[in-house]
């Protein structure tokens, strides 16, 4: 018999204090002043997007994020899907987030194929979300014709000031592209 197994009496309980709804469940950054004016305007302007990525779970981070802020999102999990999705569209998408390296399809080429097609869904706003962080994966996108580059981890004011400058009044247009500095 083994005597160094703790046997629990019917009478022991295990009393948890609850906690107050005011401490916070995990630590965490509170947003900036910048971030909250960001979230404030995808709130109050809302609209479609793609989001591109081969990974499920980035498809579904980056989809619920803008979600959360306010965006109809719908989602491709290549570049074949997301070609397909945005001919196929009832109403052109506002923008498409695009992985870059993916199988198959990758985005440079489903970004090509895009930029092919004709009236307001060749003009969409792309913008590559991806890991490639060099000054010369950078001009790889804005060769094929993306808009905007977001390095990943995808972090929540990035994209979305990445998007601003694109669906914001007055913003560039047509084949105008924003050239980000390459990563350090």
């Amino acid at each position: 018999m083994n005597h160094n197994i703790l046997h629990r009496q019917p009478q022991d309980t295990l009393h948890i204090e609850p906690t107050p709804r005011t401490a916070p469940v995990s630590p965490s950054v509170p947003p900036s002043p910048l971030e909250d004016r960001l979230v404030a305007w995808a709130l109050a302007r809302g609209g479609r997007l793609l989001v591109v990525d081969d990974s499920p779970t980035n498809r579904l981070l980056t989809a619920a994020l803008m979600r959360k802020v306010g965006f109809t999102v719908d989602t491709a999990d290549g570049g074949a899907e997301a070609v397909a999705s945005v001919a196929a569209a009832e109403a052109p998408y506002d923008a498409v987030l695009m992985d870059v390296a993916m199988p198959e399809v990758d985005g440079i080429a489903a970004t090509r194929a895009i930029r092919t097609m004709t009236g307001p869904r060749a003009a969409v706003p792309i913008i590559a979300v991806t890991a490639h962080g060099f000054a010369e994966d950078r001009d790889r996108c804005v060769v094929a014709g993306m808009n905007d580059y977001v390095p990943k981890p995808v972090r929540r004011p990035e994209l979305l000031a990445a998007l601003k400058r694109w669906l914001e009044p007055g913003m560039p247009e047509g084949d105008a592209v924003r050239r980000t500095n390459p990563a350090p």
